[in-house]
C-alpha cells in the first residue's frame, strides 16, 4: 500500500477540485492511503455548509482518508474551525511541510 498527499487549492465549485476528489476516491479504492490538504480557496470544500463537495468528501473521510485545512487560509476567508466537517483537522504550514517531506509519501499534485 502506497501513501499519497493531494493538495487542493481550488474552490470547491471548480473542475480542479472535483478532479482532485475523484482522484482521491480512485486511489483509495486501489487500497492506498490518502491524505487531503486544503489550502487557499480550497479551504471552503470541507465546510459543513458546502453542498457541492460535502457528499464526496464525507465518503472519503468515512473511508479513512485524512483531511487537513491550513489554519491561516481558513481565517483569511473569515471562517472558523467550528464550521469544518467532523474529522477535519486545522493545522499550520509546519504540518504541511512535514507531510510533504514524510518518508514514503508521494504528492500527487496540487489542484
Amino acid at each position: 500500500m502506497a501513501s499519497y498527499l493531494i493538495i487542493i487549492s481550488s474552490a470547491p465549485d471548480t473542475g480542479n477540485s472535483e478532479r482532485a476528489l475523484s482522484l482521491a476516491e480512485s486511489v483509495k479504492e486501489d487500497g492506498n492511503s490518502i491524505t487531503l490538504f486544503f489550502i487557499q480557496d480550497g479551504v471552503r470544500a470541507p465546510l459543513s455548509k458546502n453542498a457541492p463537495t460535502k457528499g464526496k468528501l464525507n465518503r472519503l473521510l468515512n473511508s479513512g482518508v485524512m483531511c487537513y485545512v491550513l489554519d491561516e487560509d481558513l481565517r483569511l476567508r473569515g471562517f472558523e474551525k467550528a464550521l469544518l466537517l467532523p474529522n477535519v483537522e486545522l493545522v499550520g504550514y509546519n504540518e504541511l511541510v512535514e507531510l510533504m517531506a514524510a518518508e514514503g509519501v508521494s504528492t500527487l499534485g496540487a489542484f
